[in-house]
């Protein structure tokens, strides 16, 4: 449990973030392994089939493969654009649950925290949809409507799992608590992102480097689905217990959430 339920500075957001984590690690990588590493083999084989030429790295530190024809890459990316959506919903659905049982001291049930992803999972995936295409949006205004949605809609996620709002409500509630607290949402997401990215940055680049002095695509095509796996595992639950902490430290500045947890205590 996290204690004193106070506002916080971003730097404090992302030490809780952290201690969350650590606490909840191997509960947390478990969960996110149940379907990472099923999706990741899918993927690879999709790669084989595909067989990529190389792999460039992109700015976010993930590196994408690069085919010989036009129509095996749209094919290729299509597919993991997909699967990365659904990846990436299940793992913040489960992730949410857990980290936000850490913060407030509640020990759940076993299993708990799957079957509540499992009831929500389609309201979670329909939120990342609608937020993929308000970034895409946003990409028309000089990029600077990529991090209004990122910041606007950053914990509507959350609300989806913790308040059990509907897909619109919940993108609703989102802008409601963070529009008063814009650059300080935006200065948490970045943050975490960041950090995340880094370990992202420097597995992508060895692949990168690797793929330069004549890996092989199959050898490429595998090691990619490790490194992906690597990523999404340790990345994926930290970037979501951020966003766990700063929801609740929206509603601890709006909503007095403090007192009525030490009420309901």
């Amino acid at each position: 449990m996290i204690p004193e339920l106070r506002p916080r500075g971003i730097g404090e957001i992302l030490d809780a973030a952290v201690e969350l984590y650590r606490a909840r690690f191997g509960q947390l990588v478990r969960y996110a392994a149940i379907v990472v590493l099923p999706v990741q083999l899918l993927l690879t084989l999709v790669f084989l089939s595909a067989q990529p030429d190389h792999f460039n790295v992109t700015i976010s530190g993930n590196a994408t493969p690069q085919l010989s024809t036009t129509r095996a890459e749209l094919a290729a990316t299509f597919v993991v654009l997909v699967v990365g959506v659904l990846t990436h919903a299940f793992v913040a659905a489960v992730t949410t649950r857990v980290v936000a049982d850490e913060y407030v001291g509640y020990a759940e049930p076993p299993g708990q925290a799957a079957r509540t992803a499992a009831r929500r999972f389609l309201a979670v995936i329909a939120v990342g949809v609608l937020v993929g295409l308000s970034e895409l949006v946003g990409l028309a205004f000089c990029f600077v409507g990529v991090f209004a949605a990122q910041a606007l809609f950053s914990v509507a996620i959350p609300v989806v799992i913790l308040e059990r709002r509907r897909v619109i409500a919940a993108m609703g509630r989102s802008v409601e608590l963070t529009r008063a607290h814009f650059w300080h949402v935006l200065g948490v997401i970045t943050s975490a992102s960041i950090l995340s990215a880094l370990l992202n940055l420097a597995l992508a680049i060895a692949l990168n480097l690797w793929s330069a002095h004549g890996g092989s695509p199959t050898s490429l095509a595998i090691a990619q689905g490790v490194i992906n796996s690597l990523t999404l595992l340790l990345t994926a639950p930290f970037v979501a217990a951020a966003i766990v902490a700063l929801y609740f430290d929206l509603r601890i500045r709006d909503e007095a959430f403090d007192v009525q947890m030490a009420l309901a205590q």
